[in-house]
């Protein structure tokens, strides 16, 4: 009988690298994938990914919702309960510890031998897997355009990079728009009592942003306050909706203070940008106009997406969507592509993934018109784990075939090598005759 290891970085070493961290970690992931999955339904995609599958802890569970994402709400309908817990790790720690516990138990300490070399590759391409989601994670481009039907657009907005444009009114029609851009890794620091200004040789004038705020909103001020422009000033805002929730990134609002100094004459003209303003900041400067505005950045798809047409499923004798459905026309130079997009079925091409993320049927804009919100990310990892699936499935014929090998008493290395070369080569021409 084995005796448990004394030393304390052994217990550690030993506890890092348990089935019982392994069970109790891929638990977790069952239920914040089941959690979150239902409440994708009230509050979208977005949401629900960043507080179940991005995030360190949980913050709540909205039981009121996955209750009636399962339809139970027709037997019994117990209106909005929350549940708020900020102990229970997120998809984002689970991971962390998913990706220890494998590389420790998987790599580090598993027998090296001809036996185990089957799931050693297996091992390794499920850690190839998670070190995919981390970079999608951390380096991943995400936005969000919406369209509504017979419209078509090649820009999509991110949802959390911020940038202050600024851009000449033109006179003549046929000028190309063009704008400078500040990205908000540039003023993001600076608080009450801190400025930097910018300057560009294209503009006559230079830039000051100062009091800038993370989620803030104009107020109308008093008239005691020194802080006040043209009757307004900056006022944080709670980032909690009315359940005590984090609100998600994108329903937030920056706001600073904006000073332009003409570099000729010195004037100064001081005005709030807001992300939420109907209008741009405009300021004259000599004979010209300039349109000074905080918005989402945006960025160019290599494609146009055109929606034809945009649906949605309810769940029987509801109200409630079960399913949206765009059917959209991807358009690259003179060649149209008509494709399906619809929940958990994106359309990827081109590096890009274009996700169905709402719908309006048009009572909530007010227009009347069938609108669809898609979801595009830039994920340089996004065929990582396809990659990691094919090592997985490699791994785990190699094991079983060299079982079988040793089983009926054959050469296990010729054996398994010899079917898997076969298989692969029929695999291959299965897909080829396919596409």
């Amino acid at each position: 009988m084995s005796e448990s290891p004394q030393n304390p970085f052994a217990k550690i070493f030993a506890f890092l690298t348990s089935f019982g961290l392994a069970t109790f970690t891929l638990t977790g992931l069952l239920i914040i994938t089941f959690l979150g999955t239902l409440e994708q339904a009230e509050y979208g995609l977005v949401a629900s990914q960043a507080r179940y599958f991005e995030s360190f802890f949980i913050d709540r569970i909205d039981i009121g919702a996955c209750w009636r994402a399962l339809a139970f709400n027709g037997y019994w309908d117990i209106g909005n309960i929350t549940l708020p817990l900020y102990i229970i790790p997120g998809g984002y720690t689970l991971m962390a510890i998913l990706f220890v516990n494998l590389l420790l138990g998987g790599i580090v300490r598993i027998r090296k031998s001809p036996k185990t070399i089957g799931v050693i590759i297996s091992h390794f391409a499920i850690l190839f897997m998670i070190a995919a989601g981390a970079v999608s994670y951390h380096f991943a481009k995400e936005g969000s355009l919406e369209l509504a039907e017979g419209k078509t657009s090649d820009e999509f907005r991110s949802f959390h990079e911020r940038v202050i444009e600024i851009e000449k009114v033109q006179t003549d029609e046929k000028a190309k728009r063009t704008a400078l851009v500040i990205g908000d890794e540039k003023y993001r620091d600076l608080a009450a009592g801190k400025g930097r200004t910018f300057t560009h040789d294209s503009l006559p004038f230079d830039l000051m942003i100062t009091n800038w705020k993370q989620h803030a909103q104009p107020k109308r001020a008093t008239s005691d306050r020194g802080d006040a422009l043209d009757g307004y000033y900056i006022q944080e805002v709670t980032t909690l909706d009315d359940a005590g929730a984090a609100l998600p990134d994108e329903q937030l609002a920056s706001a600073c203070i904006a000073i332009v100094k003409d570099k000729k004459s010195g004037e100064e003209q001081k005005g709030i940008l807001w992300e939420f303003a109907a209008a741009p900041w405009t300021v004259t400067v000599g004979a010209d106009k300039y349109l000074i505005s905080l918005d989402h950045r945006s960025y160019k798809l290599p494609f146009a997406v055109r929606l034809d047409e945009t649906e949605q499923e309810k769940h029987p004798g509801t109200e409630r969507a079960r399913r949206f459905t765009s059917k959209v026309t991807k358009i690259t130079g003179d060649h149209e592509e008509k494709r399906v997009i619809t929940m958990n079925e994106p359309v990827r091409s081109e590096g890009y993934a274009v996700f169905q993320q709402t719908f309006d049927d048009g009572t909530r804009s007010g227009s009347g018109v069938k609108r669809s919100g898609f979801q595009i990310v830039e994920n340089p990892s996004d065929h990582w784990p396809l990659i990691s699936c094919i090592i997985v499935a490699e791994g785990l014929l190699l094991h079983f075939l060299m079982m079988l090998a040793r089983f009926i008493k054959v050469e296990p290395w010729k054996f398994s090598l010899g079917l898997i070369c076969a298989f692969n080569a029929a695999f291959a021409l299965a897909m080829w005759k396919l596409l």
